[in-house]
């Protein structure tokens, strides 16, 4: 994980319809493997996506309920569509995010 925080970052891709936003903190082991099976499931999806150090957004963490990390948000721009914070395995996540993106598309 790159470490380069600018605030308001988290709010970087609210304007695209369907996102990802992965909230993590660095000293979280979890998290670490989490990323990793994120980037290999978001292969497949090709959503874009925005990792954020939640230590530096507590008011975003209230606002949107965040009760542990890591957390993935599906989103439609600004809306949560769908939170995972148990990622269990990479075909449970390419499954979760695909079935958001088929939702979205049939409507």
């Amino acid at each position: 994980m790159k470490h380069t925080e600018i605030l308001n970052d988290i709010y970087k891709h609210f304007d695209k319809d369907l996102h990802l936003l992965f909230g993590y903190t660095p000293t979280c082991g979890t998290c670490k493997i989490s990323e990793r099976m994120l980037d290999i499931a978001n292969e497949v999806t090709q959503l874009p996506i925005n990792k954020c150090d939640l230590n530096f957004y507590p008011e975003f963490c209230k606002d949107f309920e965040i009760l542990s990390v890591p957390v993935l948000f599906i989103m439609n721009q600004d809306k949560v569509v769908h939170r995972i914070y148990a990622f269990q395995s990479v075909p449970y996540l390419v499954e979760n995010i695909q079935k958001v993106i088929d939702d979205k598309n049939l409507s």
